[in-house]
């Protein structure tokens, strides 16, 4: 979502599977397009 709080999760491999570790939860903050293809 655009808004709000998100989880942030830690993704861990394990043989053919994903283990989930949620971490808490943020609130990311988003950036300005097409900075990161400038970076």
């Amino acid at each position: 979502p655009e808004e709000g709080e998100q989880v942030l999760a830690k993704l861990t491999k394990v043989g053919s599977r994903f283990e989930r570790e949620d971490i808490g939860l943020v609130r990311l903050q988003p950036i300005l397009r097409g900075v990161a293809a400038i970076i």
